[in-house]
């Protein structure tokens, strides 16, 4: 990858490879934003760039590709946008670099840029200030999705946060022979699980974005969870987790199989995952969209919110340069 300068004044925007922005950019705030996982993806676009953004020294840095003529940050992933290297980066720098890739994209030819952004749980001071700046910079909102989350460390008992619903079907699924295991390492485990969650999500018109291929090969980069229920030893459903961040986990895909709604087994999935979580410390955890390009999927909402989740937007930005 060929390194270019653009400077205004002190400021600069360099087109890095992927060893130099994983030196600087060491631990991005969350995983998706990793050159390792850039890397492992780059063949889904055009082309794929990784900036440094430096004044004095380096602030800010962001992975973008280039499909359909535009510039993407993320190109394939739930969300991406810039990295900070200190969180107390300045809204001057944000600022700075947010015009220096603008001027990337008009030099180059694009038709415009487009970032998806986490959701606030993922550090609420930078992506205020960054959505303040790409407000002023007349980004327009092009998606507004709707975010799940449960703060695991709010003091909060897990009966007390779920709706009276939910309660009746947990204490439902409690009077079944379920187990969950975690399935991690287990090859032909891990692939019953996408299985299960890829019948589910294709009887219920949501297709995997991923082939079981692209799963294994993530574990490499980013640490995954492995969770399979079983009733009677028979597999029913199962989840996929992500370490997205360092007090994060993302639970990414989920789901059962047909046949054994009555017996409530998400309800208990869910809070077996809540309470393996909430005692290796995790702050956060994160179900993700219950939207498909901002319209609501309303059976999935009600169920994340009957588990005890906190609604957060996500807002995916776009501007023609």
């Amino acid at each position: 990858m060929n390194t270019a300068n653009m400077t205004v004044a002190l400021h600069s925007l360099v087109n890095v490879d992927f060893k130099e922005y994983e030196h600087v950019i060491k631990e991005p705030y969350h995983a998706f934003n990793s050159a390792g996982f850039a890397l492992l993806n780059q063949h889904k676009c055009d082309s794929v760039f990784a900036f440094l953004y430096k004044d004095s020294k380096y602030r800010l840095g962001i992975l973008a590709g280039e499909k359909d003529g535009m510039l993407l940050s993320p190109f394939s992933a739930p969300f991406g946008g810039f990295s900070f290297l200190k969180a107390d980066v300045q809204i001057s720098a944000i600022e700075n670099a947010v015009v220096l890739l603008e001027e990337f994209a008009l030099e180059k030819g694009l038709k415009g840029i487009r970032l998806v952004l986490p959701p606030l749980i993922y550090d609420r001071t930078f992506l205020s200030k960054l959505i303040n700046v790409l407000y002023r910079r007349s980004y327009r909102v092009f998606n507004l999705d709707m975010d799940f989350y449960i703060d695991l460390q709010d003091g909060q008992p897990y009966l007390d946060r779920i709706w009276k619903t939910a309660r009746q079907n947990l204490r439902t699924s409690l009077q079944q022979d379920f187990t969950v295991s975690l399935c991690n390492g287990d090859r032909e485990a891990m692939e019953l699980i996408y299985e299960i969650i890829k019948e589910n999500r294709t009887l219920k018109g949501r297709p995997m974005h991923m082939e079981f291929a692209e799963v294994l090969e993530t574990t490499a980069v980013i640490p995954m969870d492995f969770f399979l229920l079983k009733h009677n030893h028979v597999p029913v459903a199962g989840a996929i987790a992500y370490a997205a961040a360092e007090a994060i986990q993302y639970i990414s895909f989920w789901g059962d199989l047909p046949g054994f709604s009555s017996m409530r087994p998400m309800n208990f999935l869910s809070y077996h995952i809540e309470e393996y979580y909430k005692k290796k410390g995790i702050k956060y955890l994160h179900f993700g969209i219950a939207t498909e390009q901002s319209k609501p999927n309303y059976g999935l909402c009600q169920f994340k919110e009957s588990i005890g989740c906190t609604i957060t937007p996500k807002l995916s930005f776009e501007k023609m340069v």
